[in-house]
């Protein structure tokens, strides 16, 4: 009789660490596998032109995507307030120093509802080098109805442009620095 309810009380409890385990994992407190990326290719193939816009810089000059036609784009979503942000954006940095030789633009899209001299001061005590503009939720929404990608549901939300203004790739949250770099490398 012992042995049947010790083999009750093991099976109840490797159900039971199971169910931690999936707990864990769905509300992602750790990963079963370490983050891949796909193979990199445009996702529409020519059918996912990044949509255009005209916005402010942080000086109140007007910046307008098409202009960096012929040029790779990074283009991030964020706001000061957002901590992935904030993480991301020294990663976004050294991205753009080491690729800008190669053609690289990054264009930062901030989201924020202060002044751009507040904006434009965060970007300068840590020594932001790409270039960033004032955006809004027009730009937002724009982005967010690009054909067979789904809403953009937060941020850090970036886009990865080919020379051609082709959506490449597009990364919702923090991403890994090497993600992005191999992303960025493809279309190079």
């Amino acid at each position: 009789m012992e042995s049947g309810i010790g083999k009750r009380k093991i099976w109840r409890l490797i159900l039971l660490v199971g169910v931690i385990l999936l707990l864990g994992y769905g509300l992602g407190k750790f990963e079963l596998s370490a983050r891949k990326p796909a193979k990199v290719e445009c996702l529409g193939k020519g059918e996912l032109s990044a949509p255009l816009f005209s916005l402010p810089d942080m000086n109140g000059q007007k910046v307008d995507l098409v202009s960096f036609k012929g040029r790779v784009i990074v283009l991030e979503f964020w706001a000061t307030w957002c901590a992935p942000c904030r993480e991301e954006i020294p990663v976004l940095n050294q991205i753009y120093k080491a690729y800008k030789e190669k053609g690289l633009v990054v264009i930062g899209i901030s989201l924020d509802r202060k002044p751009p001299q507040e904006v434009k001061k965060f970007l300068d005590e840590i020594q932001v080098e790409y270039l960033n503009v004032i955006g809004g939720e027009e730009t937002l929404e724009k982005y967010s109805q690009v054909a067979n990608l789904g809403p953009i549901r937060g941020i850090p939300a970036t886009f990865v442009i080919d020379r051609q203004g082709q959506i490449c790739q597009r990364y919702m949250g923090l991403t890994e620095k090497r993600i992005l770099e191999e992303a960025i490398e493809a279309v190079l």
